[in-house]
């Protein structure tokens, strides 16, 4: 999840340092598991496990701090009206006892040969994620409902945990076509004062805005 943030706004994740509790009944060995899945996965991201803290605890926790490095941050409040709306990959493939891959190199391909304005990962749901960039760039969006990518047998873009990214790029992209074959294209930024739209079989309807709220 930490290392989505950074791809998030097109970075490179450089350092990580954990912090644990360990409650008396984890093993040693179990221990040196969860190390070594934390080294693994900062492999591969080409990152360092620098550091961290530990402590005993009444029960396991497990807190990761990491630290990115990225040329041009893409942000969530430099989304324009007319940029295209587009989102890496389909909803709903995740659950909760199978691992992800953060789309670190999908962002920095994205970032090096497009025009994106605005990007987010999506760790709360798709609708109130493009949300948040609406909502920090001060812009409506309209969305073709049948183009938001969810997997066979899910269509639910409320739901969390997808960590694809959606991103905004700017109408003048030359390469747009090609972006269109890469990744899926769910709609367009608006002016704030159009509101948050989606064309449904033929009608529009304003977007129920829900998602995972952490407070």
């Amino acid at each position: 999840r930490a290392l989505s943030d950074i791809a998030a706004c097109a970075g490179k994740p450089k350092f990580i340092i954990i912090s644990a509790g360990i409650p008396s009944h984890v093993t040693s060995r179990q221990i040196k598991e969860i190390i070594k899945g934390i080294e693994e996965s900062a492999s591969l991201c080409g990152a360092s496990v620098i550091g961290g803290d530990t402590s005993r605890s009444d029960k396991l926790f497990i807190d990761v701090w990491v630290m990115g490095e990225a040329k041009r941050p893409i942000l969530r409040k430099t989304a324009k009206t007319g940029d295209y709306i587009f989102v890496t990959g389909k909803l709903g493939k995740l659950t909760f006892n199978k691992p992800f891959s953060p789309r670190l190199k999908e962002a920095r391909y994205l970032a090096r040969n497009f025009e994106v304005n605005a990007m987010i990962d999506i760790s709360d749901g798709f609708i109130i994620d493009l949300y948040r960039i609406l909502r920090e760039s001060k812009k409506g969006a309209f969305l073709y409902k049948d183009n938001i990518p969810v997997t066979k047998g899910f269509n639910d873009t409320y739901r969390g945990e997808d960590y694809e990214l959606i991103f905004t790029v700017d109408k003048s992209e030359p390469k747009i076509e090609l972006l269109k074959k890469k990744f899926y294209w769910a709609g367009y930024i608006r002016e704030k004062s159009f509101g948050y739209y989606f064309e449904e079989g033929g009608l529009r309807r304003k977007v129920k805005l829900k998602g995972y709220l952490h407070f």
